[in-house]
């Protein structure tokens, strides 16, 4: 399993602001919400799983940063509801939102997949990302700033990785979309000050190996039987993509909006941890 997050001092580029982060229980999650309070921002972590949100949230107090935990599932709008209110309660207004909650879903082709699985993965990649940016915009618009940053792929733009996993249709469609959203609502917004971008990355996390493995078995592949077993030279970790995390959620990038960046193609220093 790759290395935790470990953090050095920031620059103070995220200095007071508040940062929601869905996900962030572990993976690209955990490592951005890691950088973001080590900029200076105040963390409300989001996920389902609420032992690995406590899990990040202590490294953050370990750290001398601000994170509230809020267990959500952002398939609920019970939860979401709950999960802004408590933002709103114990940090502030929200400056900076990541949606970056997703999951792969089903393996196979589409005529074998049941609706029911196909659904799940539009429910949580696309429909949950429109119902946290929906809780966040009004406000945003009211005070003429912010900064969504949605987690894309290139799985939703390159036609070399649809030819080369055919069996990931759902969670490719659901990409694709992703990025169509961040395009029409950062033109929706573009006179309010508020920015959204759509960030692609790479990493090889706990998601990455089990799908794969998944798809390893669909195939009737050879797979590694643990995420430790891959030559580590052939991982990239989470932390790889942070930089460019912090430069889109950062006063840097004001004037960028309706962009797609992938992390790992960005220059060094808006891709390794600072």
């Amino acid at each position: 399993m790759p290395s935790e997050t470990t953090q050095t001092a920031g620059t103070g580029l995220l200095e007071n602001r508040v940062a929601v982060v869905t996900g962030a229980g572990r993976g690209v999650g955990s490592a951005v919400a890691q950088a973001f309070a080590a900029e200076g921002a105040k963390l409300c972590l989001a996920a389902r799983s609420g032992d690995e949100l406590t899990h990040v949230q202590d490294r953050i107090h370990e750290m001398g940063g601000v994170a509230i935990a809020v267990p959500t599932d952002v398939t609920s709008q019970d939860d979401v509801d709950n999960l802004f209110k408590r933002v709103h309660q114990e940090l502030g207004h929200v400056d900076i939102l990541v949606n970056n909650a997703a999951i792969l879903g089903p393996t196979g082709m589409l005529w074998e997949l049941s609706m029911s699985s196909w659904q799940a993965v539009f429910d949580v990649n696309v429909t949950g990302l429109v119902r946290c940016s929906k809780a966040v915009l009004p406000d945003m618009i009211a005070r003429q700033s912010g900064k969504i940053i949605n987690v894309g792929s290139i799985a939703g733009v390159r036609d070399s990785w649809a030819e080369g996993n055919p069996e990931w249709a759902a969670y490719a469609s659901t990409k694709a979309a992703v990025l169509r959203i961040t395009q029409v609502v950062a033109h929706q917004v573009k006179q309010h000050g508020i920015n959204i971008n759509c960030l692609g990355v790479i990493a090889h996390t706990k998601m990455w190996y089990e799908a794969s493995m998944e798809l390893a078995r669909f195939r009737g592949a050879a797979h590694p039987s643990k995420l430790e077993d891959i030559p580590k030279k052939e991982l990239v970790l989470p932390e790889e993509n942070i930089g460019a995390f912090i430069f889109l959620a950062s006063s840097l990038s004001d004037h960028i909006s309706g962009e797609y960046f992938e992390a790992n193609q960005l220059p060094d220093h808006l891709r390794q941890s600072t």
